[in-house]
């Protein structure tokens, strides 16, 4: 059973429409006439509800009593797969997991009139943190008469069938979820199986950024006014004659290193200094 399901949710997952009948449960002894029912765009399609992964949103699970006598209650059998999952809150429904499927059997004591269209109170469906694989998925639902469930030991007996090796359906922790009255459209072929359909919205892909990078700052360097071989900057010996003093640079460098040259030929490095303090003056 589980791999028809799983052909199921495949082809409503491509198709987009549903082209098989049920394959979950057959309910040839329920004579009431029950159809699915779910919203549509303006173009007539199934709604698509947007979901961004970590989040939930409800969806619309509609359903009419086609029959000719009111119908005394209903179940609905909600199914999703791969990212899309059913968080668990409702106290009438049991929810089952079989490997990549989340279900849940619920059942609402709700007389449903002749010809009137009802819809779930706003029944959620999450998107798994992780979701990445599927950009839409389907939730497939499909509706039963009371007296039928019953008769198959109730939901309770109905999930356990459906629950995957290793694992046990339970109710939810929450208050009952009923069914209220909604205008919904029916289907020229209406079926007792129908789907809503999520679509999942990716956060945008961050690009990586780029570290910049340092850009030097060339030091404007003087051109010589003279067209003469430049000669190497004198430097300013300080007073103690222990060396290590500023270059001097400009136009007037090789004047300047010329008579300082001459100075210190002569041993008169104390004019040297003179001088220069002299001329840093009057600059």
């Amino acid at each position: 059973m589980t791999f028809r399901l799983r052909a199921l949710g495949a082809i409503l997952l491509t198709a987009g429409v549903l082209a098989v009948p049920s394959v979950a449960h057959a309910a040839d002894a329920d004579t009431a006439k029950l159809a699915a029912l779910t919203e549509l765009d303006s173009d007539g399609k199934v709604t698509s509800y947007p979901v961004k992964p970590g989040e939930s949103v409800p969806v619309v699970l509609g359903v009419a009593n086609l029959g000719t006598e009111p119908l005394p209650g209903v179940v609905v059998n909600v199914r999703v797969v791969n990212d899309v999952d059913l968080p668990k809150e409702f106290g009438n429904c049991q929810y089952y997991v079989d490997s990549n499927l989340d279900g849940a059997w619920c059942e609402i004591d709700r007389e449903l009139a002749v010809g009137k269209t009802y819809a779930l109170a706003s029944f959620p469906v999450a998107a798994a943190a992780q979701a990445r694989a599927h950009r839409w998925s389907s939730v497939i639902f499909q509706w039963y008469s009371k007296a039928w469930a019953d008769r198959q030991g109730g939901i309770e007996a109905l999930a356990k069938a459906d629950s995957g090796r290793g694992t046990t359906p339970a109710p939810g922790p929450g208050a009952d979820i009923d069914l209220t009255v909604r205008e919904l459209p029916v289907p020229a072929e209406p079926r007792a199986i129908g789907f809503a359909r999520v679509k999942l919205v990716l956060p945008p892909t961050s690009e990586p950024t780029a570290t910049p990078t340092a850009t030097a700052t060339a030091t404007p360097t003087a051109t010589p006014a003279t067209t003469e071989p430049t000669a190497a900057p004198a430097t300013t010996e300080p007073a103690d004659g222990s060396g290590g003093g500023l270059p001097v640079t400009g136009s007037q460098t090789a004047t300047v290193a010329g008579i300082g040259a001459a100075l210190l030929l002569g041993g008169a490095g104390a004019l040297v200094v003179a001088r220069r303090r002299r001329r840093s003056f009057t600059a």
